[in-house]
């Protein structure tokens, strides 16, 4: 048994290799969309269990002609819609490396190395931010969970008795406030943790797409005289819609002022903060109860790998989620306790995600990031002037990192939505649409480390066809 165990890794090693290398090879040239519709894939992966396994051979032949050809491209240099990025080769191997593995992230006895590893990139993470030496994290699925994580402190933080007795403990409604261009996991959030959808206030933005401060205080303000009770403010750094940043400084003086926790939601923009040149937009970050960071986003990490950090991290995260069951309750000495990932977040069995965050880290670098955000943020202001330049479009809003919002002249919610379309069934590259102060308008992102001008220009191209055509 242990043979054929050894042989079916030699054998797959070389194969997948092989498969990963002509596909990343081809990527200029592949189409960045699928043609295939749902109903032809459905129909292409209609078939029953088989009832004895098939040959390794024939599997590979399967994800080579059927499911890596009718993915989307997320990994292309033309790729231009939402915080998907190329990810890092090692990241790629990383994750292949995790599987081998195969260690559970969530207890140290199952995962040893893996939680120094994930202790580790915390730490850089929390340094990277300015956060204190108290600040600790957990890398969750993604900019949802930690959003859910990080909430979760915010209500337990109003009253010891809510994780064991629930929110009818509270001495009043719960009440969050997020600016109107906030995630949508928010709104989940609010709703999972028993505060309901409507216990989440959206405060209208400014032109520029910025939380207004005035209708922040006004919330607060009105809620505090109809008795309910302001929990939490949350600031955007690196909106999903237009990517700007809210005012961190002034949220966190509000923040203070009212005895709100402050959550800032930068699973887009953390990255920043690798940046001599744009650090400075991050301003006031340190000063959040908690801060959402996506590696998966702008670190070009591989799905899944989010993070969410703590002020006062160890305390708070145990305060609100630690349980010890039986079967771990074991005194084993040592300080290994402090290595149970579990006790920090709502995941049991966890994987090893740090090690491809590690990996990533390690072989960018500080300077590494910050050459490619900066390349990044420059190839959109690009873009920027030569939209300004283009007689039929407008732009919507500023390019604050990199993404730009622009719409045809038409004004037509059915002309922006038909342009994307016919960009999208052309395949030569692939943006998106967004809705900003109840108009849709197109919306690109330059996200992966493959882009260069030459990319732009030809998306550009395709803009321009696709107009000349309605």
């Amino acid at each position: 048994m242990i043979d054929d165990f050894v042989e079916q890794h030699q054998f797959l090693g070389h194969a997948v290799a092989r498969i990963i290398h002509e596909h990343v090879a081809g990527l200029a040239a592949r189409r960045v969309t699928p043609e295939a519709t749902p109903a032809e894939l459905e129909k292409l992966f209609d078939e029953p269990l088989p009832e004895k396994g098939i040959e390794l051979e024939e599997v590979l032949a399967r994800f080579k002609n059927d499911i890596a050809p009718n993915a989307m491209g997320v990994p292309s240099p033309r790729y231009f819609g939402q915080f998907n990025p190329t990810p890092l080769p090692i990241g790629v191997w990383a994750d292949a490396l995790t599987s081998m593995l195969n260690q559970n992230a969530g207890a140290w006895r199952n995962g040893p190395t893996s939680a120094m590893i994930e202790a580790r990139v915390m730490r850089w993470l929390c340094d990277l931010l300015n956060y204190g030496l108290q600040s600790f994290g957990t890398l969750a699925s993604g900019g949802s969970e930690a959003n859910l994580i990080a909430l979760k402190c915010a209500r337990d933080s109003v009253a010891a008795s809510i994780k064991d007795r629930g929110v009818r403990t509270a001495p009043g409604d719960l009440v969050i406030y997020a600016s109107e261009q906030c995630h949508y996991s928010i709104d989940k959030s609010a709703d999972i943790l028993g505060l309901g959808r409507e216990g989440l206030r959206k405060i209208p933005t400014d032109e520029r797409f910025h939380i207004r401060i005035d209708g922040l205080k006004d919330a607060i303000a009105r809620d505090r005289d109809a008795g309910r009770l302001p929990c939490c403010i949350v600031g955007v750094a690196g909106t999903t819609s237009t990517g700007v940043i809210d005012p961190l400084e002034e949220l966190a003086a509000i923040a203070q002022e009212n005895r709100c926790w402050y959550h800032i939601d930068a699973a887009y923009g953390g990255p920043l903060a690798f940046s001599p040149k744009h650090k400075h937009m991050l301003k006031g970050i340190d000063q959040a109860d908690s801060i959402t960071f996506d590696p998966h986003k702008w670190m070009f990490v591989p799905f899944s790998c989010g993070a969410v950090l703590v002020r006062e991290g160890g305390r708070v995260l145990r305060d609100s989620f630690d349980m010890t069951p039986e079967y771990l309750s074991e005194d084993r000495g040592g300080a290994d306790v402090e290595f149970d990932f579990f006790r920090y977040g709502q995941m049991g069995t966890r994987r090893f995600n740090s090690l491809k965050l590690w990996m990533a880290m390690k072989f960018m670098g500080r300077e590494g990031y910050a050459k490619t955000v900066e390349h990044h943020i420059g190839l959109t202001h690009y873009l920027a002037r030569r939209i300004d330049a283009l007689p039929d479009f407008e732009r919507v809003g500023e390019v604050e990192t990199a993404v730009c919002c622009f719409r045809h002249k038409s004004k037509s919610d059915l002309v922006q939505q038909r342009l994307q379309q016919l960009i999208e069934r052309g395949g030569e590259a692939w943006l998106t649409t967004t809705v900003l102060h109840g108009s849709r308008a197109l919306r690109v992102n330059i996200n992966s480390f493959l882009t260069e001008q030459h990319d732009v220009d030809h998306l550009l191209t395709q803009i321009e066809k696709a107009a000349a055509t309605l």
